[in-house]
């Protein structure tokens, strides 16, 4: 749930600023509390406690999982 949070809100970022060449990548997500809130973030974050730091290296890749293809 956190990661599918995180995603949404990159690739909304991703989507607003798509044309807008020179706009800085964010670092990652932090999502607050297991999904009350969420915000993109540009440099290192301190956490709190009720705070997760999803990267972005997570948001950009397809969670490894079992494939869906069906034989």
């Amino acid at each position: 749930m956190i990661l599918q949070i995180a995603r949404r809100l990159y690739l909304q970022n991703l989507e607003r600023n798509l044309e807008r060449n020179g706009c800085p990548e964010p670092l990652g997500v932090v999502v607050v509390n297991g999904g009350k809130s969420a915000r993109l973030i540009f440099e290192a974050p301190v956490l709190l406690p009720q705070e997760q730091f999803v990267p972005l290296e997570l948001l950009r890749n397809k969670p490894l999982g079992k494939s869906r293809s069906r034989r």
